[in-house]
């Protein structure tokens, strides 16, 4: 676990940044689930220590509601755009992610059936809606790729939300299912 948490190192190596951002559907559905996991497995490793952030996450709604805010934000084409032309958006994203995952290790676990399924179903609905919304345009949303880029990204979001949604329904119940 401890190798996931220095992930995001990688990505001050302006050629692995490059490589990973120079198509839509690395950027979104290799960068941003790494950089979520990195922070998903911080908050593993130091969990003992974050005693006081469990009295504010009654039940992980506010954990889960942060990345929830910070999934639909980066859903938006603009946000993606600015992230690869602003340098203080691209840390912004970085970093955000990262908290997410931080926020949401722990809000898992805690959080009952019902409140995973809303909050995973919820994401599977986000990345759905933003994966049709990219195969459907007839014009580019984001002005950084390729229209072919944005429907190779529109394809990952349907299939993301397809696991998603699987984890909703399925995983909760599962014998020994563990967040």
């Amino acid at each position: 676990m401890g190798m996931l948490v220095l992930l995001p190192v990688l990505l001050l190596v302006p050629a692995a940044r490059h490589t990973i951002e120079s198509r839509m559907a690395l950027h979104m559905l290799l960068e941003f689930p790494l950089l979520f996991a990195s922070g998903y497995a911080a908050m593993r490793i130091m969990e003992q220590r974050m005693r006081h952030w469990l009295a504010l996450d009654h039940l992980g709604i506010t954990g889960l509601t942060a990345a929830s805010c910070v999934f639909a934000f980066w859903m938006i084409p603009a946000a993606l755009d600015a992230a690869l032309l602003d340098p203080a958006m691209a840390a912004a994203k970085y970093l955000s992610w990262w908290l997410a995952g931080f926020a949401a290790a722990n809000a898992l676990r805690r959080a009952t059936i019902e409140i995973r399924i809303f909050f995973l179903g919820n994401a599977a609905w986000m990345s759905a809606t933003a994966g049709l919304l990219y195969l459907d345009a007839t014009s580019r949303l984001c002005v950084s790729y390729l229209f072919g880029d944005q429907e190779t990204a529109g394809r990952g979001l349907v299939l993301l939300a397809c696991l998603l949604a699987f984890l909703a329904i399925r995983g909760p119940r599962a014998r020994g299912f563990r967040f």
